[in-house]
């Protein structure tokens, strides 16, 4: 099942981006004196930015099996939480042969 279309705009996209950057960067330099819970709620956002860019890639390239050709959108991989782009816009779920499988 693939999109056609783009559910949201540039502008949209930028936005949220520029939004969660400076929430994960003001949780991080609030973190030295920050309640318990606010430091392992900034641990969790920082984990999510970090490995959200590798699963991107490996989700194009590896669980789909896409050729390893470079596209326009891959530059987010440089973009901290770029990755929210892919989830929502190109982010398609794998056809499992198991699932398909007739019971």
């Amino acid at each position: 099942m693939k999109r056609q279309t783009a559910t949201h705009s540039r502008t949209f996209w930028t936005a949220s981006i520029i939004a969660a950057n400076v929430v994960h960067l003001w949780l991080f330099f609030h973190l030295p004196n920050a309640h318990t819970v606010q430091f392992w709620i900034t641990i969790v956002i920082h984990t999510i930015g970090c490995i959200g860019p590798f699963w991107m890639l490996s989700h194009w390239f590896v669980k789909r099996g896409k050729k390893l050709t470079w596209q326009r959108w891959m530059w987010l991989f440089f973009v901290p939480w770029g990755f929210l782009w892919y989830v929502f816009e190109k982010y398609e779920p794998v056809q499992s042969e198991l699932l398909s499988a007739k019971r």
